[in-house]
């Protein structure tokens, strides 16, 4: 299970105790009833001896005997574990005949059949019987084979396989849902193949129960929590899914294999009731499994408060919980013995609050119910608890009677009104014969026809609500699926159902939920007990329908930029009344709030890229949401501006306290401060499984952590203080103060580069003066933002030298100096230069780079500028020293030097040449192709030319050079490759290849002769091979 698939980790301790029996190769398999008994205390370790000679390379394997199923389980073969048991270890010296299979803090379980193989042919093998005893046994009187002791205490087993399957989770991934198989190695099933299950799977392992708090003393980082929590995070495409927990799942399902059988449950169907303005009622049901709850703990979260006088929701009106209140959150603790409600006070008037219920006990507290939503209502309303009695329905039971109907299905179904609606077609048959009189009665002297029309009765049944019917046959079984409406009618017409609700409303609309609110019924309205709310998308014909409905009611997980249709209906004793007026309204968009928020946000980090000039191809991934799949696919072009992605990503910002928490390793931390130490290869080789943690820490610290000051300048330098000043964060970030750190430094700690200076000044300005000084020496001043989350990052640093200076001009904090040079690539005549950027700079900042090299013996620098972290230095002499360093160059001016590179080039060797080689090796034939191979030593590389019978054909400057030559023809049969690279003489081996030819004729003549001379005929033919000649005389010349 990708990062879920855990092994449960056991603590080991213990004492040992052994036993030995010797078998060699040629031993026949041992009787298992004659197996050697070994015996130890349960916590003990246990030494299981196996002498073994002439293995003749066979393979020694320890096996244990399952009952349930019965098999033999392999735990070792040779001196490798197989078993996810790590009790389980072989001790063998290499060379020696002895195998010991110990066993570590030996459990009952652990009792049993044991069997030592050598997997040869046949199987040869001996048995040994351990029995774990307990501390507790006594000894017997009389000497006998003492019997294995069972625990006391079975082992766990969270079994969760009906909750799996009550969550659909598919067939061959059952198991998952239970510990035990996980445990083993026994799902079946390979973890890729069920991650669309895991969140279900999970969802069921943890149970309800709250294992955070144990996962946190585990040291389980937070962003590795959700399944300590019963969720799971899908991997998708979003980088912010792809992080790394694999190294805390054992961990993981340790705590929740231990909460499992002491933690509550979560408590059950939650149910919030708003009482008044300022208060609501909550109940709920304890959950199935108490596990010893002691109290209960009701939280109240507001979500958002709402103007009561607003109608009508517009985007311009201040209409927003912080323009009306201040949010706030309500915890009321419920002891057990004091029941399982709770009233809960002091809240805002029409206010959306979300509830829910946790159980607690002494070992910890289950996870939150499911969350419930509820307004309290407005200013002046309460919840009335008195219904006024609804008007009496006619005895139509008693009219029956009188007309003479004694069967009682014929009483208590269709001349009982309350059931009128549930008839079938057997009380239909039963009752045909008394049908006239059962209509009659129902109709109570009114004709129904109108209003059963109106609600889609077919044409046949209209006779049912006339009450003129006079004799039902079967024709009318097809009015079955209509009696609920065609009793709705009735009562409709008896007036004993409420009118529709009055003044109906949506108001306070968002992205995902609105407001309903109506008024109560004109007719009957004091009858009312509930109502019901019937909603749908208008592209949907499916109604979702919502019982015990009162106003103010929240209509939640509504789609954005959505049309929905709702109306409501109130409901007495005696049904349903009729439907309101129905209300089409539209929710808002999800696009328009996200537009809304970016224009809020002060960071935007693909803003960032733009100005520190990432190319437009690497654009799309620079974003915290960025697709996983369109990184890996840039990522060969992006690499060289990995460090401008990092940079922009961090914003500034001191994201290594996130970092820290949420488990990337020491090596990959400094990207969390937008530092690249290592090149990138091994950057990305080590800290891509880790991406998604810092993507998210890089995202949660945007809102959080203050942005870099910017414009750090020294006004004013005298021998003992210096004044300096800055420009605060352009973010809105809450910062409490600045930190200026300073430290004295010398020629060569100069350019050591630390992100927290031995001295620290802390101010609310955004300027400040250093006093004490020492004059003459040199001090690195750097500014930092602080507020109660973190620390911004220093974006320059001052280099000062503290003597008394006039300063027409001040001096300006720049950028450190880049880092990490090294010799990427080599040869006679050049080197390439890698670095990295520096480690302080502003995020946003554009940087390039000035690259000074010069030879050893050399008195002038020369200099390269770019804009990349590499570059190639060409036109070197062969076998010369040569120093390099670079420099950082921003719009503030460059930076001080990196450390100094000293670099060789490479000695010069003349060019040698191999003789070429050709395919086909013996037949090439003229028409078809063939392969030429010229291969050529040299420093630097040498140029290498083919020549085919004396014309120059490809030149190249590589050491290998391939080349196709198509429709072959007979002159080409001289091959040539020719090497020079400027040292030495020139170089050329040479070939002369066959090329195979169809025979070509050239014959004399007509020779004259006369009758009786001899004559020579000839002719000449040229073919490879050499060909068959004949010469035959035409018959008929």
């Amino acid at each position: 299970m990708r990062r879920r698939c855990c092994l449960f980790l056991i603590i080991l301790t213990s004492l040992a105790v052994s036993a030995e029996v010797h078998f060699t190769g040629q031993t026949k398999e041992s009787d298992p009833s004659s197996a050697h008994p070994v015996h130890v205390y349960e916590g003990d370790d246990a030494l299981i001896t196996c002498v073994v000679r002439g293995t003749q390379h066979h393979t020694v394997v320890w096996k244990h005997e399952e009952l349930e199923p019965r098999r033999w389980k392999v735990l070792t073969a040779d001196g490798s574990r197989v078993t996810i048991d790590d009790r389980f270890e072989v001790l063998h010296d290499d060379g020696g005949v002895v195998w010991v299979l110990a066993i570590h803090n030996v459990k009952p379980s652990d009792s049993g059949l044991y069997a030592c193989e050598i997997n040869s042919q046949p199987v040869v093998r001996t048995y040994h019987k351990l029995a774990v005893l307990s501390r507790d046994l006594q000894p017997p009187e009389t000497a006998q084979t003492l019997p294995p002791a069972t625990s006391t205490t079975s082992p766990v087993n969270h079994n969760y396989t009906s909750c799996c399957m009550a969550m659909n989770v598919s067939k061959s991934c059952i198991g998952f849902c239970n510990v035990q198989s996980i445990l083993d190695g026994n799902t079946g099933q390979d973890p890729e193949y069920c991650e669309h299950d895991f969140p279900s799977i999970v969802h069921c392992m943890a149970d309800g129960r709250n294992h955070v708090p144990c996962c946190t003393r585990a040291a389980v980082p937070d962003i590795c929590q959700d399944v300590c929590r019963g969720e799971y995070t899908t991997i998708t495409d979003n980088i912010k899914t792809h992080f790394s927990c694999s190294a805390y799942t054992e961990k993981t399902l340790a705590c929740i294999v231990d909460g499992i059988e002491i933690l509550p449950g979560q408590p059950l169907y939650v149910q919030v009731d708003p009482l008044s303005e300022s208060s609501i009622a909550v109940t709920w049901t304890p959950p199935f499994d108490d596990a010893d709850i002691t109290d209960y703990i009701v939280n109240v979260t507001m979500l958002r408060s709402f103007d009561p006088s607003s109608e009508n929701f517009s985007e311009d009106s201040e209409n927003t919980s912080l323009s009306i209140i201040t949010p706030h959150s309500v915890q009321v603790g419920v002891r057990v013995a004091n029941g399982n409600s709770v009233v809960v006070h002091n809240l805002s008037a029409f206010t959306m609050y979300e509830v829910s219920v946790v159980s607690k006990n002494i070992h910890g507290t289950s996870l939150p119910s499911v969350a419930v939503r509820s307004l309290t209502l407005v200013p002046g309303q309460t919840k009335t608890y008195d219904v006024a009695k609804a008007p009496d329905l006619p005895d139509v039971k008693e009219c029956c009677r009188s007309k003479g109907i004694r069967h009682p299905v014929c009483l208590e179904t269709l001349c009982n009104i309350s059931q009128s609606a549930l008839v079938e077609v057997t009380d239909l048959m039963i009752c045909g014969p008394w049908a006239r009189h059962t209509f009659t009665c129902l109709a109570n002297g009114a004709d129904h026809t109108d209003c059963c029309r109106e609600r889609g009765l077919p044409s046949i049944c209209l006779d049912l609500c006339s009450g003129n019917i006079t004799q039902l046959n079967f024709s009318y079984f097809k009015c079955i699926k209509y009696m609920s409406t065609y009793s709705s009618c009735l009562m409709d017409s008896y007036g004993v159902l409420p009118s529709r609700p009055n003044n109906v409303r949506v108001t306070n609309r968002n992205t995902d939920y609105a407001i309903l609110r109506w008024e109560k019924p004109s007719n009957l309205g004091d009858t009312v007990t509930h109502y019901e709310v019937y909603q749908r998308l208008l592209t949907s014909e499916d109604y979702n329908v919502t019982s015990k409905a009162y106003s103010p009611f929240i209509l939640e997980n509504l789609e954005s930029d959505s049309q929905y249709e709702v109306y409501v209906a109130a409901v007495n004793k005696y049904g349903i009344g009729d439907s309101s007026i129905r209300i089409v309204f539209h929710t808002l968009s999800k696009l328009i709030e996200a537009r809304m928020e970016e224009n809020v946000s002060a960071y935007n980090v693909t803003a960032c890229c733009v100005e520190v000039g990432l190319t437009s191809m690497c654009l799309p991934i620079c974003s915290f949401d960025a697709s996983m799949s369109r990184l890996k696919n840039l990522a060969p072009m992006c690499s060289s501006q990995f460090s401008k992605l990092i940079r922009c990503g961090a914003g500034g910002r001191n994201h290594g306290q996130c970092c820290a928490r949420r488990g990337v390793p020491a090596a990959c931390q400094p990207l969390c401060s937008g530092v690249i130490v290592e090149t990138v290869i091994n950057t990305a080789s080590t800290c891509v499984p880790y991406i998604g943690n810092i993507v998210q820490c890089f995202e949660e610290g945007t809102g959080s952590l203050p942005g870099p000051v910017s414009n750090l300048q020294a006004t004013e330098v005298t021998d003992s203080q210096v004044t300096i000043n800055w420009e605060p964060p352009t973010d809105d970030s809450n910062i409490t103060d600045y930190v200026i750190h300073y430290m004295k430094v010398d020629n060569m700690s100069m350019h050591e580069v630390r992100l927290d200076l031995d001295n620290k000044l802390p101010t609310n300005l955004t300027y400040g003066t250093i006093t004490g000084l020492e004059k003459g020496a040199l001090y690195n001043i750097f500014v930092l933002a602080r507020n109660d989350r973190g620390t911004s990052l220093p974006s320059s640093i001052l280099l000062i030298n503290a003597t008394k200076t006039d300063m027409e001009d001040p001096i300006v904090g720049v950028s450190s100096p880049p880092h990490s040079l090294s010799v990427a690539s080599h040869s006679a005549t050049y080197v390439t230069i890698t670095w990295q950027p520096p480690e302080i700079s502003h995020h946003a900042e554009q940087l390039s780079y000035v690259l000074f090299y010069k030879s050893s013996s050399g008195s002038v620098f020369t200099k390269v500028e770019t804009t990349v972290t590499s570059h190639m230095i060409e036109g070197l002499r062969p076998n010369t020293q040569y120093i390099i360093f670079a420099k950082a160059v921003s719009k503030k001016g460059q930076s001080l030097p990196s450390e100094t590179l000293i670099a060789w080039t490479d000695p010069a060797f003349p060019a040698f040449v191999e003789t070429p080689t050709v395919h086909p090796i013996n037949l090439i034939v003229e028409g078809s192709s063939m392969t030429i191979l010229c291969i050529a030593m040299g420093t630097p590389m040498p140029t290498i030319s083919l020549y085919i019978s004396g014309r120059l054909v490809r030149q190249e400057i590589t050491r290998h050079m391939v080349t196709v030559i198509y429709n072959v023809t007979r002159d080409m049969d001289r091959i040539s490759c020719y090497a020079d690279n400027g040292y030495g003489s020139p170089m050329e081996a040479r070939k002369k290849i066959v090329i195979s030819h169809m025979p070509h004729l050239m014959a004399s003549g007509i020779t004259m002769a006369a009758y009786g001379d001899s004559v020579v005929l000839q002719c000449i033919v040229d073919a490879h091979p050499e060909p068959k000649m004949m010469f035959w005389r035409d018959p008929h010349s």
